[in-house]
């Protein structure tokens, strides 16, 4: 029970820790395609795997670390995209 406490106190960390660099990101006005985070994400730990037979273990958890903070980035990039979306195009087939 402590364990998955402990994981999901880790998720909220690096969730908010993602929102807070995003928004880091867009006040100073850069933007990045989300799909170069979606696609950094599975990169990020793919690369080093195949170019290395050993990865250390310290290396392993901050690529991993890494693939998560991009995966986020990507699924909430890819969620400020749809309500923008949804946003700008209010008719729904549900709405007539």
């Amino acid at each position: 029970m402590l364990y998955w406490a402990v994981m999901f106190f880790a998720f909220l960390l690096l969730l908010a820790g993602t929102q807070f660099l995003l928004g880091w990101l867009k006040q100073r006005h850069i933007h990045i395609n989300r799909w170069l985070f979606g696609v950094a994400a599975f990169l990020v730990v793919i690369i080093p795997h195949v170019l290395m037979r050993n990865v250390p273990l310290a290396l392993d958890s901050v690529l991993y670390l890494l693939c998560a903070v991009f995966g986020i980035a990507f699924m909430t990039e890819t969620h400020s995209k749809m309500l923008k979306y949804e946003k700008d195009h209010p008719f729904t087939p549900g709405n007539k």
